[in-house]
Formats: structure tokens, C-alpha cells, sequence
């Protein structure tokens, strides 16, 4: 099923009667265009619904452009779901790659693309084996890259991918990939989708991309009267009567497409709109109607070639039955095949076909493509035939299609669709004779492969049900331990320990297995680390390596060293934890366990982070991000490196940003534990940000995720505290109680010092706070200072690693002290490692010494300070109590914004000062260690506090003030 090629595609399209109402669309597209040309990449999403002329506005736009541009065009399928991966990319990147030449495009790519792109464009050559699949997905999203950005070289590309509500999950996420990381100019992407057809999965990746500065939205209006005349007028051949246009636009609503069917049936005509596209259909002659019928089944748009082979009419036969068609427009050709004028005719045609008819003309075309798999694209036929062999309802053929289009989706790196094809075949395994034979597995064998399908799909909740399902199958013990640990991996995902699975799975597995023994170890050390069974693990994680190294296992000698790692950085060396995993990193890389690659990420992250080295972890995490995008882990492992990083962004007071960065991993809809350490994060911003109920839904959601019987200190202790804080502001005593006296009955919390002390000082401003409101109630009073003094015990026990875990023990002991110079002392050990926010409150509570001593001058100065450092965080919680601290000590509070005249922050005077060197968006982000869409919030901010339209005008007014000395 060819697709167009460069400007070509929209031709016939461009032919309609006539084209109205556009000018602010279209003019919008030439403005993407111009800044793709001359600045950076552009892309513009189209949406609205059905009908309204997303697909007309692009073909207006495209056969306008100038003769050296190059228009390739893709398409996703309503079979998408149904095993076809990377649908739009295929036909688009096939028609670029006849553009440039496959030599050409060859030469741009490592190794010629075989180790990636040639997995589905076989022009490029036969695909390399490949180590694992991780590295696999990371090459064919970066040969794409590499393809598109090398295409426009000189001249500007317009990548335009239609139907994107039909998107298949893997064209999702190459879509997300190009758009972070297009870098060149010369490259616009246009995508158009239905508003109304967005499910759940495409909905919140169409919101994160929007965010990006680099992103236009473009949403075509109904049409307006006049219009809906001037469209009459040229469909009628004449002026039509007010009262005709009336009634029309009435009925329409406006949708161009609509106004066409109502101006050819009459807008009396009391049939659904709907139906009324049928209309020009039914007045074809039967040979027509016939082949147009044929033509619906196979989607929106059909290769000639195949039709022929559907219908058993040869050439000429099938031209004269669509040319009639051709000339009412209802079918358009499209290089060498035909496409539906619009989805919703073609979806009208098809629903008005006969269940009967529906599958005789499915099976016909499966048989076609089981006779010639090259009447479709290179890669589209094992998909294709599992779709039409399964609408057919034969289920025998239905059976082994969609275990062969689930291998076809593995060796593309397209996990949510094999796990799809996996259910299919496992929900038609009873209906057929010798399955086992059929496919080459038995039950057992196939519910393994289904459940560690859902491990990349992150389908944890399915996954485990397919796993026992498997337990029940198998008979020998080592495959049985594989199986079992497949188990526990989506159980910890799903919220559970899973410990008593690894457990299990060692017990069964063989001594002479040794390899499989070292994985097992090395998983459940891993485990154990997680849940702070910390000299269990490390013991378990030095045989795992041990047995790796014996194996030449690399992947079990990576995840023996993360585990090793975690110990180095709790202890204190992140140095040594960084090195440990690195070196995890390298041998995962080279086994193809990008899981565990990223899985040291997330370590190395950690470590940095619990010693202060903020800058360098946000480093590491966004570099393991944007590496889990590529292997299609952004919403698995990705989503931890996400909270790694929110969590440097929040160290280092950039509340936008860590919002921004939990907002969109949690929009990849991750496994329930990743998720509940997302709220946990999301909850810790909204309090700093002065929003308590924002923060009690996320926790609440949190608590729900990690089930009742979890006990993985790493993720329970921070929403422990977060738990904490959100009671004792919210006033909620018991809550708070709670909290604290979990703290003290957990005799294994002081194994992880660098998540304790954070939570022991949240425990003792619940407990002072609770002291101040029972200051009349000495029963409450003695029970205040047991804990407290509990509490106090466990800070002389807690071990010290580093100026951050200082900084904390230097807040405590000034909050048992209460004195100005312990609070001077730990303001000094915030300002020293650089964490704002903590910083602040700390002036605060040292403003509030100084007052009580008398020294009002000095109260006002640090309340100052803090005052200026929370309206530059955005911390409206400690705004709120500075100002009561001002207005019961009668001190004057800093202002809401620096006094510059202008109103700007701290933050949007240093972007400003960028902005006027002539500094991109960018390469703001890139200077000021902050997204390019922060950067654009932050310009956009300016433009509006100075009252300016335009970066030149902001500067121009930066200069002219002279703010900046340089």
C-alpha cells in the first residue's frame, strides 16, 4: 500500500471545488515554515473534529510551498492497535528514503542503518542481529533522527503524519522522540488528529508536546455563514437562497464536509449527516459500488495492485468501476493507490456493507497478502493479515497471524503491540486443533513470553496474572524459577514486595544452573536493597557477581553493581557509588540490558543527589531520560530517573521545572510504583508551592499504589515525610502522630540516613506544632515530649555522610535549640550546599529568634531574604507564613517582586539578561540549567510584565534601560 511521496501526496486532494475561511490556519503554517527554515525545528498539531478540513488545510499548505521543498507523508491506520507499529513513520520515511536515494540515505546513517532502521525499511539492506532489543529501539529512533535531520541538509522538510488519533503506541513514542530532539533547521512536522477521538494513552502525549516551545496548535474553526454560502455556490453552480444557506449552516454546523453532503442531498433530507455521506455513493453505477465497498476494508487508502487481487478484475476493469468515483471525489488517487476523500466516508461505506460482506472481503484480502506480502509496504503484512484474518472470524489463520505479527512487533521494538498480538493469540489458543504445533510453544512457553511482554508494556497488573497462569503450566523447576521471576518484577512494579517469589525461584532452580542462579541472586539483592535489608543484599549481590563474572553473564554483573552502589552511596562515598555505576552501566550496554542501564542511572543519580551535587545528578538523570525515551522506557525506568530529577530540581528551588518533569512522566502512565513515587514528588512541590489539597490527592493516591503490605524504605520514607508535613500544616493532629510514631517504630529506618533525616526534622516541627496548640493540655504535653525526646535519640544515632545530611543535622539541632546562632548555623549549611528552599525556611525560623531576642533589625534582614528567595521559588506556603511572621513581629516583608521597576523575578532578570544577548530558548535552558520550555514560560512572563510582543522588543527595552551593564 505505497504511500505519496514529496508534494505529490496532496495533489488530487487540492482539487475540491473550493477553499474558504483558512487564512489564519494557512498563515500559521507559513509562519512554522519560515521559523523551521531560518531559526529551528517547528512542528504544528492540527486538531478538530472529523470533517472539519484538517487534511485540506495541509494539502493548501503543502502545494503552495516552494519547488525545493520536500513533502513526505504518512499515515496511521485505524488497524494501528492491531500490530501495526510505526505505521505513519514506515510510509513517510520509505517515500523520503525514495527521495533522497537509498545510497544517500544510507551514507547518512551508522553502519547504513542495518543496525536500526533497516528493522523497517529493508531498502536500507538485511537488519544486523542485534544484542538486545533495548539497543535496537535506541538505534531505529536515532537512525530516524539522523534520516530526517540529514534529509533536510539545504533545504526544508515537511514531515506531515496524518490520523494521529489512530497513532500506534511506538508512532507515539518516535513522535514524542523527534520532537525533543530535533535540533537542525530545515525540519517541519505537521501532524492532524481528531479532538474527539483522543483516548486516554494519546491525550496526555498530546498535552506534554503542546508545552514545548517549539510546538503550535492549530485547531480550524466551523465555517461561518458566508462561507457555508460561498462553498453552496460553488457546488450548485449559482447563488443559493438565504433561506437554503440558513438551514444548511444550521444543520452542518459549520463542518465543510457536512455542507458538501447536505448541498448534494438536500438539506430537507431527514437522514443522520452521517448517512448522508452515503449519498454519492449510492448513485454510482453498481461495477462502482462494488470495488469502492472492496476498497473500504482495507482502511483508508488501498494500492491499486491489491485491489485488483481482492476484486479478480484485472487492470482496466478496476479503473473504469473508480473512475466514476474519482470524479465525484469520493476516491482520490494518491501515487499508485487510491484514498477515501475523508475517513468518515470511508467509515460510512464500510459500516453499510453486510457482516457477511465484511468478512468474505476481509478474508479475501488476507489470502491476497498470504499470495504477494508485497501488495503492502516491507513489514506491514504480518499486521495486516492478523487484522483481516481476525475480522474475517477465521480463527485458525487468525491464530498464527498474530503470533507471527507479534514477532514482527518484537524485532521492531514495538512492546505495547506485541503484548496486544500475545493476548490475541492466547484468547483464540482453546478455539484451534495443535496450537503447540501451530506456533512452535506450548501454553506454558507462550504465557512466559505474554508476561514479560508486559513488562516493557508496563501492563504490570496483566503481566502477573500471565505469569501464574504460567506457574500452573510448567513443569521444570528452572523454568519455572524464570518464570516466578518474571513475577516478582511485575509484582514490585505493580506495588508489592515480591520477595517470596525470588525466594521460591533460587529454591527451585538447579546448583549446576549456575547462570540462571547468578540472575536470580543478582534480582534479589536488588530487591533487598530496595526494601532495606541492606547486609542481606550486599551479601547476595557479591555471589550474584561472583557467578556473573564465572558466566561472562555482563547483565548479572551490572545489577550485582548497582546493588554494590546503593551500599557506596548510603555510606557516603559517591564517588565510589558513581564509579560502581558507571561500570554497571558499561557491561549492561554491552549485554543489551538497557533496563539495567538505566537502572544504574538512577543510582548514579541518587548519589549525587544525597551529597549535594545537585547540578551534576540533573545531569545524569535528564542524559538517562532522554536515553529511555530512545529504548522506549520513558514511562518504566524513565519514570524513575523523572523523579530523580524533579527531585534535584526541587534541591535546587526550581519548583516549575520539577512540576513540568513529574507532570509528563506521570502522563506516560507508568507502573503504579513508579507512579506512587511521581505523587510522592508531586505532593512535596504542591506544599512548597502553598497548594495542601493538590498534595493530599497525591498522597492519598500514593498510599493506595503501594500496597498495604509493602515495605520498600527507599519510596515509603519519602511520602512518610511528605505524609507528615501535609498533616501538621493541614492541622491534622492524629495524621501527624501517625506519621511520627511510624518513624520511631521503624527500627530499620536508620539504614537509609540520607531519606531519615529530611524526615526526622518534618517529625519534630509536627510535634513542636502540636505543642504549641496543646500548650494548656499537660497530658497531651507528655505525650508530645516522649516523642520528641524519641526523636531525638534516633538523630545522636543517625549516622552523618556528607554536607547535605549536616545541613539537616544542623536543623535539628537548632530546632531543639531555638537559638539565633543555631539557626544562623543552619542557614549557613543550606547556603553552603545550595538547596533554596530549606535555606529559607531556616531564615525564617531565624528571623523569628532574632525577634524573640530583641534584634528586630536583624529579624527584618533574614526575613527579607527569605522573603526574596521564596518569591523567586515560587514557594507560596512560605510566602504565606513570612508575611504572618512580618505581621505579627510588625516588620515590613520582602515584596512580591525585586524592585526594579519591571516586576520581574530574580529568575526572569537573569533570562532577560540571555534574551538580550540574543540567546534562543534553548540555549537559555542549556546556560541556566533549565528545560527550553521553562525557558519559554519564563520569556513569555517577561513579554507580558513589560509589555512588549516580541524577544526583540524585550531586548531592545533591556538595552535602552541599560539594566545590564554588559
Amino acid at each position: 500500500m505505497p504511500a505519496g511521496g514529496a508534494g505529490a501526496a496532496y495533489d488530487a486532494g487540492v482539487g475540491n471545488p473550493i477553499f474558504v475561511a483558512r487564512a489564519a490556519e494557512l498563515a500559521a503554517l507559513a509562519e512554522a515554515y519560515r521559523r523551521a527554515e531560518a531559526e529551528g525545528p517547528a512542528v504544528v498539531l492540527v486538531g478538530g473534529e472529523a470533517g472539519i478540513g484538517k487534511s485540506r488545510l495541509v494539502a493548501e499548505f503543502t502545494s503552495g510551498l516552494p519547488g525545493d521543498a520536500v513533502v513526505v507523508l504518512g499515515g496511521c491506520l485505524e488497524l494501528g492497535a492491531d500490530g501495526l507499529p510505526y505505521a505513519p513513520f514506515v510510509a513517510a520515511l520509505r517515500a523520503l528514503v525514495g527521495e533522497v536515494g537509498a545510497a544517500r540515505a544510507a551514507a547518512l546513517l551508522p553502519a547504513g542503518g542495518r543496525r536500526g532502521l533497516a528493522h523497517l525499511l529493508p531498502a536500507l539492506g538485511d537488519p544486523e542481529d542485534e544484542p538486545g532489543r533495548g539497543h535496537g529501539r535506541a538505534r531505529l529512533f536515532d537512525d530516524v533522527l539522523t534520516l530526517v535531520e540529514g534529509a533536510a541538509d539545504g533545504r526544508v522538510l515537511v514531515l506531515v503524519l496524518e490520523d494521529l488519533h489512530w497513532a500506534d503506541p511506538s508512532s507515539r513514542e518516535l513522535l514524542v522522540f523527534l520532537v525533543r530532539n530535533l535540533t537542525r533547521r530545515g525540519v517541519l512536522v505537521i501532524g492532524t488528529y481528531r479532538s474527539g477521538d483522543l483516548d486516554d494513552e494519546l491525550r496526555p502525549v498530546l498535552s506534554s508536546l503542546t508545552r514545548a516551545p517549539n510546538v503550535r496548535l492549530v485547531e480550524p474553526a466551523g465555517l461561518g455563514r458566508l462561507d457555508v454560502a460561498a462553498v453552496l455556490a460553488a457546488r450548485l453552480g449559482g447563488e443559493p437562497a438565504p433561506a437554503l444557506v440558513d438551514e444548511v449552516h444550521r444543520r452542518s454546523q459549520g463542518n465543510p464536509l457536512f455542507v458538501e453532503a447536505l448541498a448534494d442531498a438536500g438539506p430537507s433530507t431527514p437522514a443522520p449527516l452521517r448517512d448522508l455521506l452515503l449519498a454519492g455513493v449510492r448513485g454510482l453505477p453498481e461495477p462502482s459500488r462494488e470495488v469502492l465497498r472492496a476498497a473500504s476494508v482495507a482502511g483508508q487508502r488501498v494500492g491499486h495492485a491489491l485491489l485488483v487481487a481482492v476484486t479478480g478484475l484485472d487492470d482496466r476493469a478496476v479503473e473504469r468501476a473508480l473512475r466514476p468515483a474519482v470524479d465525484r471525489q469520493l476516491l482520490l488517487p494518491v501515487g499508485d493507490c487510491y484514498a477515501f476523500r475523508h475517513a468518515l466516508i470511508r467509515d460510512a461505506v464500510y459500516e453499510d456493507l453486510l457482516p457477511s460482506e465484511q468478512k468474505r472481503l476481509h478474508a479475501g484480502y488476507a489470502r491476497a497478502l498470504v499470495a504477494d506480502p508485497g501488495l503492502v509496504l516491507a513489514g506491514r503484512a504480518p499486521g495486516e493479515l492478523a487484522a483481516h484474518w481476525h475480522a474475517a472470524g477465521d480463527g485458525e489463520r487468525a491464530f498464527e497471524a498474530a503470533w507471527l505479527a507479534a514477532g514482527a512487533a518484537r524485532d521492531a521494538f514495538a512492546h505495547t503491540e506485541q503484548s496486544r498480538m500475545l493476548d490475541r493469540v492466547l484468547g483464540l489458543w482453546e478455539r484451534v486443533a495443535n496450537p503447540e504445533v501451530r506456533i512452535g510453544t506450548d501454553l506454558a512457553g507462550l504465557l512466559w513470553v505474554a508476561a514479560e511482554s508486559c513488562l516493557d508494556a508496563g501492563e504490570t497488573e496483566r503481566g502477573v496474572t500471565l505469569a501464574t497462569e504460567a506457574l500452573a503450566a510448567v513443569a521444570d523447576p528452572e523454568r519455572a524459577a524464570l518464570v516466578l521471576e518474571v513475577r516478582s518484577l511485575l509484582k514490585h512494579r505493580d506495588g508489592r514486595d515480591g520477595v517470596d517469589d525470588l525466594r521460591e525461584a533460587l529454591r527451585l532452580a538447579p546448583e549446576t544452573a549456575e547462570r540462571t542462579r547468578g540472575r536470580l541472586l543478582a534480582t534479589l539483592a536488588s530487591r533487598l536493597e530496595v526494601l532495606a535489608r541492606s547486609q542481606e543484599a550486599q551479601d547476595l549481590a557479591a555471589e550474584a557477581l561472583r557467578l556473573g563474572r564465572a558466566a561472562g553473564d555482563g547483565s548479572v554483573q551490572a545489577l550485582a553493581l548497582v546493588t554494590l552502589a546503593s551500599r557506596a552511596s548510603r555510606d557516603g562515598d559517591a564517588d565510589g557509588a558513581t564509579e560502581l555505576a558507571a561500570r554497571a552501566g558499561e557491561l549492561a550496554a554491552a549485554a543489551g540490558d538497557h533496563d539495567t542501564v538505566l537502572l544504574a542511572r538512577v543510582m548514579a543519580t541518587g548519589a549525587l543527589e544525597a551529597v549535594g551535587a545537585h547540578e551534576r545528578a540533573v545531569e545524569v538523570a535528564r542524559r538517562g531520560i532522554a536515553e529511555a525515551r530512545r529504548v522506549g522506557l520513558a514511562g518504566g525506568r524513565g519514570a524513575m530517573l523523572a523523579a530523580g530529577l524533579a527531585e534535584s530540581l526541587y534541591s535546587l528551588g526550581r519548583l516549575v521545572e520539577a512540576r513540568e518533569v513529574v507532570a509528563e512522566a506521570v502522563g506516560l502512565r507508568p507502573p503504579p510504583l513508579y507512579l506512587a513515587v511521581l505523587l510522592t514528588q508531586t505532593a512535596a512541590i504542591a506544599l512548597a508551592e502553598g497548594a495542601p489539597e493538590e498534595a493530599a490527592e497525591a498522597v492519598a493516591r500514593a498510599r493506595e499504589l503501594m500496597g498495604a503490605d509493602y515495605t520498600g524504605r527507599q519510596f515509603l520514607l519519602p511520602l512518610l515525610k511528605v505524609r507528615c508535613r501535609l498533616a501538621a500544616e493541614s492541622g491534622d493532629q492524629d495524621g501527624a502522630d501517625l506519621a511520627v510514631d511510624e518513624l520511631l517504630d521503624d527500627a530499620g529506618a536508620t539504614a537509609y540516613p540520607s531519606l531519615v533525616w529530611p524526615l526526622l526534622v518534618t517529625c519534630v516541627r509536627a510535634c513542636r506544632a502540636a505543642q504549641a496548640r496543646a500548650v494548656r493540655n499537660p497530658l497531651a504535653q507528655g505525650v508530645i515530649a516522649r516523642r520528641l525526646a524519641g526523636l531525638r535519640a534516633l538523630g545522636e544515632r543517625l549516622t552523618v555522610t556528607g554536607p547535605v545530611q549536616a545541613a539537616h543535622r544542623a536543623t535539628l539541632r537548632a530546632e531543639f535549640g531555638g537559638d539565633l546562632a543555631s539557626w544562623d548555623a543552619a542557614v549557613a549549611a543550606w547556603r553552603e550546599v545550595g538547596q533554596p528552599y530549606p535555606m529559607a525556611v531556616a531564615l525564617r525560623q531565624a528571623a523569628e529568634s532574632a525577634l524573640a531576642a530583641g534584634d528586630r533589625a536583624g529579624a527584618q534582614a533574614r526575613l527579607r531574604e527569605a522573603g526574596s528567595t521564596a518569591n523567586s521559588l515560587g514557594a507560596q506556603g512560605l510566602r504565606h507564613e513570612l508575611e504572618l511572621l512580618a505581621t505579627r513581629g510588625r516588620l515590613l516583608p520582602e515584596p512580591a517582586e525585586d524592585d526594579d521597576g519591571l516586576g520581574l523575578t530574580p529568575r526572569e532578570t537573569e533570562v532577560l539578561r540571555l534574551v538580550a544577548r540574543g540567546r534562543s530558548n534553548r540555549q537559555v535552558g542549556e546556560e541556566l540549567f533549565i528545560s527550553a520550555k521553562t525557558a519559554g514560560v519564563h520569556v513569555s512572563n517577561i513579554l507580558a510584565k513589560l509589555g512588549v510582543g516580541s524577544r526583540t522588543e524585550a531586548a531592545a527595552l533591556a538595552h535602552q534601560l541599560r539594566l545590564f551593564d554588559d
